[in-house]
């Protein structure tokens, strides 16, 4: 069984969920960098990790993004570029901020 998948696989399985286009950004940090799934009209700049929310994103003027972002991969759920599928499974990688279920996980095998 195979123990990751492709960012574009990851990509193309959050787009059919969703039924939206999808853009990949990579954005980093002092701290991390993160690889993230965005809808085009997204302008995203800038991150910080908070302790109590998670991930908190900013666009070009400094002002906090609202909505969810569609997919958040952390650097440590990658590996040689591609998403390992236990980061998927325990919930490291979401979907709008949900973990995905068993039947979608066996999907993406």
């Amino acid at each position: 069984m195979e123990e990751s998948i492709s960012i574009l696989k990851w990509k193309a399985f959050v787009e059919n969920k969703q039924r939206k286009k999808l853009l990949v950004k990579v954005i980093w940090n002092d701290t991390d960098k993160l690889t993230l799934l965005i809808t085009p009209n997204m302008k995203v700049n800038a991150f910080i990790k908070d302790e109590k929310e998670g991930f908190l994103f900013y666009d070009i003027e400094g002002k906090p993004i609202s909505g969810p972002i569609p997919s958040i991969l952390p650097s440590n759920a990658l590996e040689d570029g591609q998403i390992l599928l236990k980061a998927i499974s325990d919930g490291t990688v979401t979907v709008y901020g949900e973990k995905i279920n068993k039947n979608e996980m066996n999907a993406l095998h």
